[in-house]
């Protein structure tokens, strides 16, 4: 929640100042400070395969956007859980469920309206004061953008378009070949412009 909700690392009471590190699926470790800079969906994003598949890109999203499209497909909120708790502390490991309801749009595809959630286990090292040190996040990001993907697009991209377009060209080709009708001279000006020539 502080991650999200302040804006310096130093009012934070959850996390030890100057020690803090996040690492998600065995990535590098952000510090406090990065991972404020990045924000909290950035930091559990981050991924070479995400950004080819369409489903989230971390290096082109900032702190403000992500929270946006974060909310706008949750806007019942997106709670987060501890499911089960394995151990205590000062080394503190923990399943975890994050879920919402899909009632808005992501990134072109239309809500749902199903519960989207993920599972995931994290291992917390802390410090006298209980405040975290070091964590260590785990999980598959696919159980959240699959989710989150699976309504239809809203507005089709560029290439799906421009399918569409010869799609409907190939099909008033092929009525105009069935008919045995003459091609309209529309349908390719050079063609129509060569046989005037002859």
């Amino acid at each position: 929640m502080e991650l999200s909700h302040k804006a310096k690392l130093e009012d934070f009471k959850s996390v030890s100042p100057g020690r803090f590190r996040l690492s998600v699926n065995g990535g590098r470790p952000l510090t406090g400070e990065e991972t404020l800079a990045v924000g909290s969906y950035n930091a559990l994003l981050t991924s070479p395969i995400l950004p080819g598949a369409g489903a989230y890109d971390a290096a082109a999203e900032t702190f403000e956007s992500s929270h946006d499209l974060f909310r706008a497909a949750f806007p019942r909120g997106f709670a987060w859980e501890v499911i089960r708790v394995y151990s205590g502390p000062p080394v503190i490991t923990f399943k975890f469920r994050h879920w919402g309801h899909m009632d808005g749009p992501y990134k072109g595809h239309a809500p749902t309206g199903d519960k989207v959630e993920f599972y995931g286990v994290a291992v917390l090292k802390v410090d006298e004061q209980l405040r975290a040190e070091d964590v260590e996040v785990y999980y598959d990001p696919g159980e959240l953008l699959g989710g989150l993907l699976k309504g239809p697009l809203l507005v089709p991209s560029a290439e799906e378009e421009d399918a569409r377009q010869l799609g409907e060209r190939l099909g008033e080709a092929a009525i105009v070949s069935a008919s045995g009708a003459a091609p309209q001279s529309q349908a390719c000006p050079f063609l129509a412009s060569a046989k005037r020539e002859e």
